[in-house]
């Protein structure tokens, strides 16, 4: 495998949608469909309908891929370059990755989990396509149509005379010019899988040479020549606008008022609610722009953007809110029709746990900052083309937020995707690209523009806060017999205008349906919080919350059934791939039934991007008010695994952020403003509190489901349980420890 720049230009191509072409254009070239697989590319545009992404076979026998989406430490570039050299029959030394400009056809938003499985199917399409087409090109040379007689390895065409043994071999790059003119055959050959050389290896990382020698470029790494550096400050509470442009202070380029934007990136005329300070370097532009007197409009509702009120309203709401079904799907009868039967479910049910749960608002606190490179070039004093070098999920929506600015027409618009320095889905969200081009069109220079950490953590886009009531009801025989769940919580969707009011946002009940347990009579709903405060996709969203409160209160059901809650969920679950995970689980843990004293184990398992994560944690308590993580067993059915040392990764990841998040995880609000603004008080894991995890994959049939963010959900739960048989106290809002500050910060 051969890395190549994250800047590496992509080729252009005029195809029609959802086919093939082949070109002559210095070799051979495939467009193919990737599909949309997540919600957020679903609702954000019909680009997806289009081809957007290339195979490229060069007359001098290179091997490329070009990528289109972003490398953000998963493992997208190798894993979707292992699946085309599968196909294409190649060596894992002979394909290389491009990371592609943004273009229509290439490019696509990564989220979702979907970067490699999104591309599993397409790409061996593709790859099987690049080879039949190379095969055909040797047929007529060789002048013998029968298929049979041909094979493929190692980037060489193998032509064997079934009569004589003859052989004739021909180089991929020989063949490509001739194969670009041929029709795409009508059946295509994939693979058997029990064939597979590549897929289900663990290989190299493509990525992981350059981010070790240092050599990788991020977005806090371009240097543009000429380039002047932004820094930026909001207004401290939410929906505040700028009363008045500041003088510019000495040593500054100059002051830049920034109009705040959606999360497509169109501004609102009139909302200016940041400042940016243009100076010779980043720590200079820091120091003026914290040093400015400004002054802000406050709108009256700032008052209400509270965590105290929010908390008070969703109390209300819970009750007293209009309740959208979100299962049974369309329920044939009324909602309260069957609120009335599981009423009466529960109402016969031997015993019942009530509970209500909170969550609270998380930021995504990415270990590279916001930050955005732009250079425009002006005619006549009128933008006539932009170049844009961002860390973004989403390329294409990079493009058209640098198009809405300068006025230039996207075809006149490059933007360069950096390697991300982790995106957890906040760089998908176009506020800080819409300043760097704001800030770039004013100055008239090439800018880099830099959010220092105070203002990513306050003003970020988070995962939203959710009070949850749930009820569950046992018959005499421990089953599930009534289920009773109520999620409130902000509208990720509704605030983006992907869904009108009164519709279900699907990441508000995501991880409380299709649980893949018998629940007996039941309904699971959801109630939209008008709280004020910006909210986004966050690792695993919805699940991350949902996933909490339905395995703690599994959890509460075995203890009140008296059955071990391994038992419990075994019996309870209908879905054969989560019985299998829970087995494995319960063999890897086997640790769990010697534990020291002091000690307590915890179990948690939950299905999200379609793959099943069984967490056990161990804890202990050094002191009261304390909480040590052990170790983590943790077993995963991701369907088929490309990589195992990536989906190990991931798993490993994902505990960290997930642990971080249940612990510590906390933003609150007082009139408007976040109280957390830093990692002193937005707490992080040590790496000395890092507990062991040992990752095992069960594999199942079928084609391979999202590994980015499964491994989180489990975690609070997980914990919550352990903890629960340790202390003998069950937590039911998160986080274990409000208000935690890591000392020495």
């Amino acid at each position: 495998m051969t890395p190549q720049s994250p800047q590496a230009p992509a080729q252009k191509m005029e195809i029609g949608r959802r086919g093939f072409l082949a070109t002559a254009a210095g070799g051979l070239s495939l467009g193919f469909f990737m599909p949309p697989a997540n919600r957020v590319m679903q609702a954000a545009s019909p680009i997806y309908e289009q081809l957007n992404a290339y195979v490229r076979v060069g007359t001098d026998g290179s091997i490329a891929l070009a990528f289109g989406g972003a490398e953000m430490g998963q493992g997208a570039m190798s894993g979707l370059a292992q699946i085309l050299a599968e196909e294409l029959m190649v060596d894992w030394s002979q394909i290389s990755v491009q990371q592609a400009l943004v273009d229509p056809v290439v490019s696509y938003i990564t989220g979702g989990s979907s970067a490699v499985s999104n591309g599993y199917a397409p790409l061996r399409l593709a790859g099987a396509t690049v080879r039949e087409l190379l095969i055909a090109a040797a047929m007529v040379l060789q002048r013998d149509s029968k298929r049979a007689n041909y094979s493929a390895a190692s980037a060489v065409v193998t032509y064997t005379n079934p009569t004589t043994h003859a052989i004739a071999t021909w180089t991929y790059g020989s063949l490509a010019v001739l194969a670009a003119s041929q029709p795409v055959p009508a059946n295509i050959p994939l693979t058997d899988p029990s064939k597979f050389r590549l897929i289900g290896q663990p290989v190299q990382r493509v990525d992981i040479p350059s981010k070790t020698d240092g050599s990788a470029i991020y977005g806090i790494d371009v240097r543009i020549p000429g380039m002047v550096f932004a820094s930026v400050v909001h207004c401290p509470t939410i929906g505040g606008t700028l009363a008045s442009t500041p003088v510019k202070p000495p040593g500054a380029i100059a002051v830049v008022p920034c109009t705040a934007s959606d999360s497509r990136g169109v501004v609102a005329a009139g909302s200016v609610n940041a400042v940016a300070v243009v100076a010779t370097d980043t720590w200079t532009a820091r120091n003026l722009v914290k040093g400015l007197s400004l002054k802000w409009n406050l709108p009256p509702s700032s008052a209400n953007i509270d965590s105290a009120q929010i908390l008070a309203l969703a109390q209300q709401l819970v009750t007293t809110g209009t309740p959208i079904v979100a299962e049974p799907n369309n329920p044939t009868p009324p909602a309260a029709v069957i609120e009335a039967q599981v009423a009466s479910a529960m109402a016969g049910a031997k015993k019942t746990v009530d509970a209500t749960y909170t969550l609270p608002y998380l930021a995504h606190s990415t270990m590279e900052v916001m930050n955005c490179s732009v250079n425009i070039t002006f005619t006549n004093g009128t933008a006539s083309s932009c170049e844009v070098w961002a860390p973004s999920q989403a390329a294409a929506w990079v493009a058209g937020t640098a198009s809405a600015i300068t006025g230039v027409n996207p075809n006149l618009v490059t933007v360069h995707t950096t390697f991300l320095g982790g995106g957890l889905g906040r760089k998908i969200e176009q506020d800080y690209i819409s300043q760097a081009v704001q800030v770039a069109m004013a100055v008239k220079k090439p800018v880099k523009l830099t959010w220092f950490r105070e203002e990513d953590i306050a003003h970020d886009q988070y995962r939203p806060f959710a009070l949850v009531h749930a009820t569950g009801g046992l018959d005499a025989s421990g089953n599930i017999v009534a289920w009773f769940y109520r999620n409130v919580s902000p509208s990720i969707l509704l605030q983006r205008g992907w869904i009108n009011p009164g519709d279900l946002d699907s990441s508000g009940p995501d991880g409380a349906v299709g649980l893949g347990y018998a629940l007996g009579t039941h309904v699971v709903e959801w109630v939209p919080l008008p709280a004020g405060i910006p909210v986004g996709f966050w690792r695993s969203v919805g699940n991350s919350i949902n996933a909490f409160v339905v395995e703690s209160m599994i959890d509460e059901l075995a203890l009140a059934a008296g059955i071990d809650p391994f038992t419990f969920r075994y019996n309870a679950l209908t879905d054969p791939r989560a019985r299998a995970v829970l087995t494995a689980a319960d063999a890897l843990s086997s640790w769990r039934h010697s534990l020291p004293k002091g000690h307590a184990w915890g179990v948690a398992i939950s299905q999200s991007f379609g793959t099943w994560v069984c967490e056990v944690m161990d804890v202990s308590q050094l002191a009261k008010g304390s909480l040590q993580v052990n170790r983590v067993a943790c077993v995963v059915d991701c369907g088929m695994a490309i990589n195992p040392d990536s989906v190990q990764a991931q798993m490993q990841g994902g505990i960290a952020h997930g642990l971080n998040a249940a612990l510590w995880g906390q933003m609150t609000f007082t009139a408007g403003k976040a109280n957390q603004s830093n990692f002193s008080n937005y707490r992080v894991m040590r790496i000395g509190e890092m507990p062991q995890i040992t990752v095992q994959l069960v594999t199942s049939s079928g084609t391979p489901s999202g590994i980015g963010e499964p491994a989180v959900p489990p975690c609070a739960p997980a914990l919550a349980n352990a903890y629960a048989k340790l202390t003998g106290t069950r937590v039911r809002s998160l986080p274990f420890f409000p208000g935690a500050v890591m000392g020495g910060l």
